[in-house]
């Protein structure tokens, strides 16, 4: 017996060419699987949504000595992935209306010097408070406190000291100052082949150098020979004045843990890769070689050894606090988020040289991002420090305009 529905379409299929006919339900299928195909992928996505946002609701910061805080102070370190932490400090300061320590041109607060207060306070917008510090510097703990304030939560971000200094060497052309190329500077130091007054040098001005991390963070090059022990106990005193110190090669780590100091939830820190150079830039050094090296840049690698230390402390300190492992649970949420990021952000990651405007930085050498701008939130995540520091500047300029030099508040905007 014929069923109801083949009746049906035997009456449809009569009434039409058998070309049509077949026509029909070619389109009809294709149409069936796109739908099938579109729900599916829409399904998927929102249960992706909805499954990310249980998870962050369930894993806000569970310290229960965290302090929110309107006053951060970041020490930002040359070639050490600073450029992606200050990113996050930026989408912060613009998110709570929060200001900035800001001269009054360039990206700079300091450079040879030791950073001093006078670089922000001698500005027109000097008289406003400051609640971030993340530009470049040379670290001086005594005169940020002074401009920030005693509740200010301090913390830098350090690298291997070899892949940073080969970064530095082949992002500032240093091949030029020293006149060798890098491998020839390294296997030079290898083979005690070199004027320990030459490569003691530092370039652009005393800026660039051995020891590049210490001297950021404050050290003299005068004292980069002494004593293990002496070098020991300065580390030990700047282990003081960071409440936390991120380590480059542990980026994920280590920003779930700047999330938990600062009671905040893990979107905040959620990030794109910034300022990284272009891979066929990279050299690649042999186990011998990195070992001279590392023994040449003597203070940054007695740095890297405690701090990294420290930061493996403050990880077991989180997995003791919640439940073993929580910290890799927490890395999965937040590669996760960031994937979405990418997902939701970025049509192609580029060479500078294809950039423009807001996105555009200063050397071809490094990657940049091409950006959906139909988003609103994505050009935060991709926007060059140039671009941002024309926002602060802009605003502080007239908030600072309209503001008594007698007058006191946390925030603006």
């Amino acid at each position: 017996m014929p069923t109801k529905r083949t009746k049906m379409l035997n009456k449809f299929g009569g009434q039409l060419t058998g070309r049509f006919l077949v026509r029909y339900l070619v389109v009809f299928s294709v149409a069936s699987f796109f739908f099938v195909f579109t729900y599916h992928s829409y399904r998927n996505s929102v249960l992706e949504d909805l499954l990310v946002k249980s998870l962050v609701d369930g894993v806000r910061s569970t310290n229960q000595e965290c302090r929110p805080t309107d006053k951060i102070a970041f020490m930002k370190t040359h070639k050490c992935a600073s450029s992606t932490v200050e990113n996050i400090l930026f989408r912060h300061a613009l998110r709570d209306k929060l200001n900035l320590a800001l001269p009054s041109g360039g990206n700079y607060l300091s450079r040879v010097k030791l950073f001093h207060r006078n670089s922000v306070l001698h500005t027109k917008w000097g008289h406003l408070p400051v609640n971030v510090f993340t530009l470049h510097n040379r670290w001086n703990y005594p005169e940020t406190i002074a401009l920030m304030g005693k509740s200010t939560f301090t913390f830098t971000i350090i690298r291997d000291p070899v892949d940073q200094f080969e970064s530095l060497y082949v992002y500032m052309g240093l091949n030029k100052f020293y006149g060798k190329d890098f491998i020839d500077f390294v296997r030079a130091l290898k083979k005690n082949k070199y004027n320990v007054t030459d490569v003691n040098r530092r370039a652009v001005g005393g800026l660039f150098g051995r020891n590049q991390i210490a001297f950021d963070l404050g050290m003299s090059p005068a004292e980069f020979d002494n004593k293990p022990l002496i070098i020991k106990e300065w580390i030990e005193q700047l282990d003081k004045q960071f409440e936390l110190v991120l380590i480059a090669e542990k980026m994920e780590q280590s920003l779930i843990l700047l999330a938990d100091f600062l009671c905040w939830p893990l979107e905040y820190v959620t990030h794109l890769e910034l300022n990284a150079r272009k891979p066929e830039m990279n050299v690649r050094l042999t186990q011998d070689e990195r070992d001279s090296l590392a023994k040449w840049l003597n203070v940054d690698t007695m740095l890297y050894r405690h701090f990294s230390q420290r930061l493996d402390d403050h990880v077991t300190n989180f997995n003791e606090r919640n439940k073993p492992d929580w910290i890799e649970e927490q890395m999965r949420i937040l590669r996760l988020l960031n994937s979405q990021v990418v997902e939701r952000c970025v049509i192609e990651r580029v060479g500078n040289e294809k950039l423009k405007g807001k996105f555009l930085e200063t050397s071809n050498s490094i990657m940049g991002y091409l950006i959906h701008q139909n988003v609103p939130e994505c050009e935060f995540y991709a926007m060059s420090e140039p671009a941002y520091l024309n926002i602060f500047r802009e605003r502080m300029a007239q908030l600072a305009a309209v503001t008594p030099r007698n007058h006191t508040f946390t925030k603006f905007w």
